[in-house]
């Protein structure tokens, strides 16, 4: 009986133990898992905020690629609105090329020097005879050919005339204002069809890019040149007459507009060769008292830049001397067509 009742004892503390490590590793694998339950809720937020930084980001990239179509379709649109004012204005170029040659034929014809009726241009203030002046000209900039137009210009100590559009690159007039070249103002949108629809859009126009210039260098610059000249033909789409008018009122409103006497033909094409460029400035600037010479600022003329010294150095051996144009200068003013 004692011996049955040991081997009971025996078996019971012998169960209670198994009980016991049964427990014990219980405890440890119950443990195990609630650690491995807090790692996985740790990487589950973690995966989660790399979530939600990851829709941020490609919500942020949604919106710059919506703004990048945007600004494409703006630029695409801006582009073909220049290349429509361009193509006017290089049919309008021809068209008036074509009138000076039937012009120049005719006044051959009858032995006189007076220009045909619709000749154009023509300059109609007189100069002192003998003086050999030039008058460098840039349309359509700033660009990025206006910091290497500026440095030849430096090297042949000449000055010229900037006539400025607002573009990107405008902050470039504070360049050629300190270069003391002159700072004219051509227009800000260089948009025919808006600024000849009404003489109020084009002074609105003329006033918004004589803002943006005083902005820049502190004065208003009173030297403007009409996009297309006053000559121009291509106003008559969007109103008949305002050329006559516009002409009338700049003077009142204190303004000097200069047309040109020398063509340099980059307007022609887009790209046109530097020495078709150089050959038409050195020829039309032959047997002239002073000269006033059409050139171009804008991106694209970049053979205008490349033909600046060897217009430089032709037109001195003429015997030119280089003035920028002032409110001083002789003015060079087309025939009026509209």
């Amino acid at each position: 009986m004692k011996f049955f009742k040991s081997v009971s004892n025996i078996l019971f503390m012998s169960l209670v133990l198994i009980l016991t490590v049964a427990l014990v590793g219980s405890a440890a694998a119950i443990q195990k898992r609630n650690t491995d339950l807090d790692e996985a809720n740790s990487r589950i937020s973690q995966y989660k905020t790399e979530l939600e930084n990851k829709e941020k980001e490609n919500s942020s990239i949604s919106s710059q690629l919506e703004e990048s179509e945007n600004l494409k379709k703006k630029y695409a649109d801006e582009n073909s609105r220049l290349k429509k004012d361009n193509d006017e204005l290089e049919a309008e170029v021809e068209k008036q090329k074509a009138a000076a040659e039937a012009a120049a034929a005719q006044a051959k014809k009858q032995n006189t020097s007076q220009p045909a009726k619709d000749s154009a241009p023509v300059q109609t203030v007189p100069v002192k005879t003998g003086e050999k002046v030039c008058y460098l000209t840039f349309d359509d900039g700033p660009s990025e050919n206006t910091l290497k137009i500026l440095e030849i210009l430096k090297k042949y100590n000449v000055k010229a005339t900037f006539f400025v559009i607002n573009s990107k690159q405008i902050g470039y007039v504070k360049n050629i204002y300190e270069a003391g070249h002159t700072v004219g103002l051509h227009s800000a949108t260089h948009n025919y069809s808006k600024i000849y629809s009404s003489t109020d859009a084009y002074f609105n126009d003329l006033e918004e890019i004589s803002d943006k210039v005083e902005s820049i260098i502190g004065i208003k610059p009173n030297v403007i040149r009409f996009p297309g000249g006053s000559s121009n033909t291509v106003s008559k789409k969007y109103r008949t007459g305002i050329m006559s008018e516009l002409t009338k009122l700049v003077p009142e409103k204190g303004y000097y507009y200069f047309d040109w006497n020398v063509e340099s033909g980059d307007a022609n094409k887009n790209t046109a060769s530097y020495t078709y460029i150089r050959n038409n400035v050195l020829n039309g600037a032959k047997n002239k008292n002073t000269a006033c010479v059409l050139m171009h600022d804008s991106a694209a003329k970049t053979t205008t830049v490349q033909a600046l010294p060897e217009i430089i150095e032709g037109l001195s051996k003429m015997g030119y001397r280089f003035e920028a144009l002032s409110d001083k200068a002789n003015g060079y003013h087309h025939r009026v067509n509209n």
